[in-house]
């Protein structure tokens, strides 16, 4: 039986739901920066970082732990953590569920080490909290992927066998369906997977800790600064609406911003994810079997993700919605009240112990997306001193501690193992021109979500939607061009 509380919430006495974020309104120990201050002048550095999130203050982390002496500038277009970094569901995992995608990619060997770097951000991420006095409610339970088909299922038992060749079975769990369905409190799961060493964290709070940290290393950190051009040349010169940072290195973390890049506009689609919390409702997980500090998510492609927070809140969300024409970021990427009521109804009917939980807060935000749904560091211009780290497809605050990591190393010229990793290239494909862009993307879609949707219902998709389906890995050459289009 639910306590009094959780009764209380669900018969009506929350507030109507808030357009906000709740890991930012609703949290009272995320406090806004009291030294946030904008560029207003001309500064000179050895490297300017441009991007606040996880992947510009791990970068200026690590460059600052790797050469203390670094005078390292940080510009962010908002406050820290603003984008995807203070938005997300705060899963911390590695690839432990794309260990099959890596080595088809990259190989056995360099898949290993991949997988090794990715899951070693969760222990830095550890450690950084721990030395750093960062109360983020981080934790580590395992993580909960449960598939809500058989074809699901069968494809998240692919992934244990993978691991077992590479010499790491012990990071994956296969959960039968009354686990799956205990574990998280859905009746529709007939089976799971539990990545035994992920966890959760409080997003904007480790961002906060982060830039802490950061600023006690000595970073200069200037916020309310966007990027407003960028002159590639040596030094490089970035330039805000009232600033300058000139530069001898460069390195762009701007997350699906970059895709206003001329060089990277067909390298990333923009797509948002949208996400609600529920009012505080102890009683209620614990009889739906949710953990602190053990997300969830189930295994469609638009995946449904969540976690249950500090103060007892279920998180809720949802990747997918409206495209980004030419890789824009729109104004639903942020507030898309059809997606959010989509997602309401998802969460009533995958869960039904929600039902009687009340929605406080909704929020969405743009995510870059690429092809093959792995990240890379690249180099922009003919001077071989402007990098950038992207691609993250929408699991970041763990590998987000790795590309940060490569790019302290490339931009400091480093001869080690992180600037000679596979993750260093050119971009690994290119997206087609408009509008055969969108137009293809949409195609694709609506036909992973027919696809799905049989799935769900154990029947076999259609023949031409499971070809269409397979449009994700399309990828076209980088000189293709269509006239008059980008």
């Amino acid at each position: 039986m639910m306590a009094d509380t959780d009764a209380g919430r669900a018969a009506g006495a929350a507030r109507e739901p808030q357009a906000g974020v709740y890991w930012f309104g609703g949290d009272a120990r995320w406090q806004p920066p009291g030294d946030g201050a904008p560029l207003t002048r001309t500064v000179h550095a050895d490297v300017c970082v441009v991007g606040g999130g996880f992947s510009g203050l791990w970068t200026a982390y690590w460059l600052k732990r790797l050469d203390p002496g670094a005078d390292v500038v940080l510009l962010e277009r908002e406050f820290c953590g603003a984008g995807a970094s203070g938005r997300n569901g705060g899963w911390v995992n590695g690839w432990e569920d794309s260990i099959g995608a890596l080595v088809s990619r990259f190989g056995a060997e360099s898949a290993a080490w991949l997988l090794e770097a990715s899951m070693g951000g969760a222990e830095v991420i550890r450690e950084a909290v721990r030395e750093g006095g960062i109360d983020c409610d981080l934790a580590f339970e395992g993580a909960l992927i449960v598939a809500l088909s058989q074809a699901q299922l069968d494809g998240l038992r692919d992934l244990p066998r993978a691991a077992e060749a590479i010499g790491r079975g012990e990071l994956l769990k296969v959960l039968s369906a009354a686990e799956a369905q205990e574990a998280c409190g859905s009746p529709r799961a007939v089976g799971g997977l539990l990545l035994t060493r992920a966890g959760s964290v409080q997003p904007a709070l480790l961002v906060q800790g982060l830039r802490r940290l950061a600023v006690e290393a000595g970073v200069r950190v200037f916020e309310a600064s966007p990027m407003t051009n960028l002159q590639r040349g040596l030094p490089a010169i970035v330039e805000t609406p009232a600033g300058t940072v000139v530069a001898d290195q460069v390195v762009l973390t701007c997350g699906p911003w970059l895709a206003g890049l001329r060089e990277l506009r067909r390298t990333l689609f923009i797509i948002p994810s949208h996400v609600v919390a529920t009012a505080p409702a102890p009683a209620a997980l614990d009889a739906m079997g949710w953990r602190r500090g053990r997300p969830f998510a189930d295994a469609r492609t638009a995946v449904h993700y969540g976690q249950r927070t500090g103060d007892d809140r279920l998180v809720f969300g949802r990747g997918g919605g409206r495209l980004g024409y030419a890789g824009r970021i729109v104004p639903a990427h942020f507030h898309d009240e059809p997606e959010i009521a989509e997602i309401v109804s998802d969460l009533r009917e995958l869960l039904p112990g929600s039902r009687q939980l009340a929605i406080e807060w909704q929020w969405g935000g743009p995510v870059e997306r690429t092809q093959h749904g792995t990240p890379w560091v690249g180099a922009l211009g003919r001077h071989g001193n402007i990098h950038y780290g992207t691609g993250f497809a929408g699991n970041g605050v763990c590998p987000t501690q790795l590309i940060g990591r490569t790019l302290a190393s490339v931009a400091l010229g480093l001869d080690d193992e992180y600037a000679a990793s596979p993750l260093v290239s050119e971009p690994p494909s290119y997206l087609p021109p408009e509008p055969v862009r969108s137009l293809g993307a949409r195609a694709v879609r609506a036909a992973i979500n027919r696809c799905e949707e049989k799935a769900d219902k154990g029947l076999a998709p259609d023949p031409l939607s499971r070809l269409v389906s397979r449009g994700l890995d399309f990828s076209m050459p980088a000189k293709i061009r269509l006239p008059g289009r980008s």
